[in-house]
């Protein structure tokens, strides 16, 4: 049997149920932090546009002929 169960809801009607090891938990614990700092850490640049090709990067001369 599992030592953790760690519940992700979904939707209001649908949730995701991890059944871990202690050890398995830690491990998805850290891995979930070390996602979020990443994530934080690279925020500045998603909110210029560079992330998906907004204001943040330089179009080519466009040519109308």
């Amino acid at each position: 049997m599992a030592d953790v169960s760690v519940r992700f809801a979904m939707t209001d009607d649908s949730e995701i149920v991890l059944n871990l090891s202690l050890t398995q938990a830690i491990r998805l614990t850290e891995a979930i932090a070390s996602k979020v700092s990443q994530a934080m850490t690279e925020q500045p640049r998603a909110l210029n546009g560079a992330a998906y090709g907004g204001p943040g990067v330089r179009p080519g001369p466009y040519s109308t002929s």
